[in-house]
């Protein structure tokens, strides 16, 4: 199941980062404690410049399916994604638009990787997007799965964990 998992979220993530962004990115699993907050400080999931914020988005499945699906940007990513999805200059770019810019993809992903679930677990439904600045510092969950994978694009890095029942 972990590899149909992660197979199916690198065809999601795929898909989102072509139809949205343009982009191509390719993924590699990452340890379990990417999303925990010591192991990001240490930098050993990619450089961290300066005082970049990191910008972690959240949907929550619930249903049939429930789970949540987050994402992590550190804001010289989100800055870039931000300017490519609105055809804008990095630098008229606000860390309020690279929020929203990393609620949109957390949400559209998480819509792109349950649609190829069969129709009953589909059915789950998707809360709104929940941003924060800052590192996510959820508690290990209890779910049945739960996959971090890394994903590079353009000497940038997006961090995406799934966790379901």
């Amino acid at each position: 199941m972990h590899e149909a998992l992660i197979r199916q979220l690198d065809e999601a993530v795929t898909e989102v980062f072509a139809v949205m962004l343009n982009l191509a990115c390719i993924s590699e699993p990452a340890p379990p404690q990417t999303l925990d907050v010591p192991h990001l400080r240490s930098g050993t999931i990619g450089p961290k410049l300066g005082n970049d914020q990191t910008f972690t988005a959240s949907v929550l499945f619930s249903g049939p399916l429930e789970g949540r699906c987050c994402i992590q940007i550190e804001e010289r990513t989100a800055t870039e994604l931000t300017a490519n999805l609105m055809g804008m200059p990095p630098c008229e770019i606000s860390p309020d638009l690279c929020a929203d810019t990393a609620g949109e993809l957390c949400n559209m992903i998480a819509g792109c990787w349950k649609k190829r679930y069969p129709s009953d677990l589909a059915a789950s439904l998707l809360s709104c997007p929940i941003v924060n600045v800052g590192f996510c510092n959820h508690a290990v969950d209890a779910f049945r799965e739960d996959v971090t994978v890394l994903y590079r694009f353009d000497g940038h890095h997006v961090t995406l964990r799934l966790a379901f029942n």
